[in-house]
């Protein structure tokens, strides 16, 4: 996720190497005190030195304010269980973590349920050795990602910030991401259903997609673009739950939904409006393309990949004729099952004009009424 600019964070740069695992967790160790951030020179608009405490940046912006920033959460705490993904930053783990003290912890967080059940969490690592903007750059990132409050996005829940390599800690959810959660289930409605099957029904494909319209809602709401919205980084907890995740988890498992362009991060252009692909332009609007590619990843079962049948040439082929309105621009099918209402939604999703496109309130809304009376407890 970032800040809605129009650019690539420069955190995404392409950098060598990667730290070891054990760099993140130091068992034994004790905490050092909090340490001073990078102190480079900045623009006018760069942060300062000052005072700070476990959940306060040390830095300042040109106004004197101060950011604030997650609890600190000490090493020892946390054990890697799994890497997840090796990307452009560093690194991200899933890693178990104690329950820390309650005074370590901010009022608003030592009062979250998340803090307290907590057992996994997603650890996002910045490797050591990056550049002071960089480093200012993760601290922005934790600052804002800090600030959000949705019960449909994940949680952050504390950082490492005394000493490199720094981290961000978020919540993760016990039946992992939303595209594995699919590949596992079979509709309802299949016939015959096989012995020991999992079942979803319509209405609880509809149920999760309405909760990560909500989440999407509440980030247009505060200006933040998510830029990699996919079923592959939607998280699912108990009682068909979906959280938006801000990071991919298993980039790895992912590799082919990513295509390498030259100069540029790897882009999941399959799920990318056709700005962001050929004009690098980043907005909610775009946001809301990638949403429909998401829905269509639910109502399928994640069972392929959108335009599977074309190579990454041609997807790319594809968003150019449509951004040319040669009206020979390739649309995904509607999949079974699927009400024409629904599909409907998702080609004016699909809009070449980013403007004619709906909004995540009216997403939200739209998807809310045609399902009406379900209840999650429903469901197997």
């Amino acid at each position: 996720m970032s800040v809605h600019d129009g650019t690539l964070p420069r955190h995404h740069q392409t950098l060598e190497k990667y730290y070891a695992a054990s760099d993140i967790c130091q068992v034994n160790v004790p905490p050092p005190p909090r340490s001073p951030p990078p102190t480079s020179s900045r623009s006018s608009s760069s942060r300062g030195g000052g005072a700070s405490n476990a959940s306060t940046c040390p830095l300042t912006r040109s106004d004197d304010t101060l950011c604030q920033l997650p609890p600190e959460i000490p090493r020892e705490y946390l054990g890697v269980v799994q890497t997840l993904t090796k990307t452009h930053f560093g690194e991200v783990h899933l890693c178990e973590m104690k329950t820390p003290p309650d005074e370590m912890l901010q009022p608003a967080a030592a009062t979250s349920s998340v803090n307290k059940t907590c057992k996994l969490v997603t650890v996002k690592s910045l490797r050591k050795g990056v550049s002071e903007s960089t480093k200012h750059d993760f601290y922005d990132e934790v600052e804002s990602l800090w600030k959000i409050r949705d019960p449909n996005i994940t949680r952050v829940l504390g950082c490492c910030l005394t000493e490199e390599p720094f981290c961000l800690i978020t919540e993760f959810m016990q039946h992992g991401d939303l595209n594995q959660f699919l590949q596992e289930h079979i509709a309802l409605s299949a016939t015959p259903i096989p012995p020991y099957a999992k079942t979803l029904s319509y209405g609880c494909l509809i149920h999760m997609a309405t909760q990560i319209a909500s989440g999407m809602k509440y980030l247009e709401v505060i200006n933040f673009v998510h830029r990699d919205l996919a079923a592959r980084n939607c998280l699912v907890g108990p009682n068909y739950t979906i959280k938006v995740s801000n990071m991919s988890l298993s980039k790895s498992v992912y590799s082919s939904d990513y295509f390498d362009f030259e100069g540029r991060p790897s882009l999941p252009i399959r799920w990318m409006s056709w700005e962001s692909i050929l004009l690098n332009k980043y907005t909610p609007r775009s946001d809301v393309w990638s949403f429909a590619v998401t829905l269509w990843e639910i109502l399928t079962f994640a069972r392929e990949q959108p335009y599977e049948e074309l190579s990454d040439q041609h997807v790319i082929d594809n968003v150019t004729r449509l951004y040319q309105n040669d009206g020979n621009f390739i649309l995904l099918p509607q999949p079974i099952n699927c009400p024409k209402d629904i599909y409907d939604l998702m080609c004016e999703c699909w809009q070449r004009d980013d403007k004619s496109r709906p909004n995540f309130r009216e997403i939200q809304l739209f998807l809310q009424r045609k399902n009406l009376g379900y209840k999650p407890e429903c469901d197997p």
